[in-house]
């Protein structure tokens, strides 16, 4: 059986309905110098590598690139991160690409444990 695949992450399921707040962008932060910080409406807190962020760029040029190829130097890189109209993220990163995301795919590529469906406590099974 295959599974269809979502800018390179591969979905398990149908995803359950969001409330409106869990894709309002509250805040946007730099987390150290490789990952942007999303602060969600219903208080879920994100980290999202840049690179990940730029591999998961929608446009025809990025869906067309063989994923084998090294990315260059500035791909992972923003200059500008601008939230357009409530509903998307705008990027603009350093070897002059933009990348426009609908709120709903940025929260898609969170991977916290909550997010990918982990266990509430994967060791102790509590």
């Amino acid at each position: 059986m295959r599974l269809p695949r979502v800018h390179g992450f591969t979905t398990v399921g149908a995803v359950a309905e969001r409330s409106p707040d869990a894709t309002h962008v509250e805040r946007l932060s730099e987390v150290g110098r490789y990952a942007l910080g999303v602060l969600w409406g219903d208080r879920h807190d994100s980290i999202l590598p840049y690179r990940n962020l730029r591999v998961a760029c929608p446009c025809e040029g990025c869906s067309a690139a063989p994923p084998s190829e090294p990315p260059a130097p500035d791909a992972a890189r923003p200059v500008k991160l601008e939230l357009i109209g409530g509903r998307s993220l705008f990027i603009r990163w350093a070897d002059g690409h933009e990348t426009l995301l609908l709120l709903d795919e940025l929260r898609d590529l969170c991977r916290c444990a909550r997010c990918a469906g982990e266990p509430d406590y994967p060791i102790s099974g509590r």
